[in-house]
């Protein structure tokens, strides 16, 4: 089927896409991408966030905590049939609700915990795998009173979904880069300012000769800075530091 589109929902949505794409946090990327794509669907609300296959689920709020995805992320998830699917599967999907629940659907624990008590009455949501265990995702919602999505909201979704997948492939990066930050932060106290740059470095997976040239100092003075990291930190290679960090920010 195809999608239609003014030349003005257009505008909003590239220039809502090329926006986000420029975001510096995932809280300003998941405003603006958002803002957008309410508008493209007609869309009450949309989310963005991950699921993970560790059995972990993220919604990243774009105007304050949302005490309904709160509760979601912490307690309901495990009951939606969206990330029953993607639990199920390795494949990305895009889907109205009325594909996935049954006729009972308004009997079942999550919708009687969540969905009905959030006021929400039709949704599309698209799940896009983006490594061995995290997957991105949208939700569009529509509340009680509002027309169901159709045949042609379900088009444009999948017309959008290349640019909607590099925006959430845009959102992980800038939530693994803050988490790294934070990381490296924790361990600043036993580092230099120096020591600080190196680690960086070899947290992005430099040595010691790309490293010299990134900071224009000589590749010995390099290595002798990577010694102290590594004894300030107690590790002994940069795969220890890799995992050391990687610890850190999950924790």
């Amino acid at each position: 089927m195809q999608s239609n589109i003014s030349l003005e929902r257009f505008g909003h949505w590239s220039g809502g896409v090329a926006a986000a794409a420029m975001a510096a946090t995932p809280e300003e990327l998941s405003a603006r991408f958002t803002a957008a794509a309410s508008r493209l669907l007609g869309s009450d609300r949309v989310y963005v966030g991950f699921y993970r296959r560790d059995i972990t689920s993220l919604t990243i709020d774009d105007a304050g905590p949302d005490r309904w995805n709160r509760h979601y992320d912490a307690h309901i998830y495990r009951q939606d049939p969206f990330f029953q699917r993607f639990a199920s599967t390795r494949r990305d999907f895009l889907l109205p609700l009325s594909a996935l629940r049954n006729g009972d659907f308004q009997r079942t624990p999550y919708y009687r915990e969540f969905y009905g008590p959030s006021d929400s009455f039709d949704e599309i949501t698209g799940v896009f795998n983006l490594d061995s265990l995290t997957a991105g995702y949208v939700t569009f919602l529509r509340r009680n009173g509002a027309a169901p999505f159709g045949e042609q909201d379900v088009a444009m979704a999948c017309a959008a979904s290349s640019a909607t997948r590099l925006i959430l492939e845009r959102l992980l990066h800038l939530c693994r880069s803050r988490d790294k930050d934070i990381a490296i932060g924790d361990a600043r106290s036993r580092l230099s300012r120096r020591e600080t740059e190196i680690a960086r470095h070899l947290v992005d997976g430099g040595n010691a000769k790309t490293i010299s040239r990134s900071l224009a100092i000589s590749p010995g003075t390099v290595r002798n800075h990577i010694k102290q990291v590594y004894r300030k930190l107690g590790v002994h290679s940069q795969v220890e530091l890799l995992a050391t960090i990687g610890s850190a920010a999950r924790d």
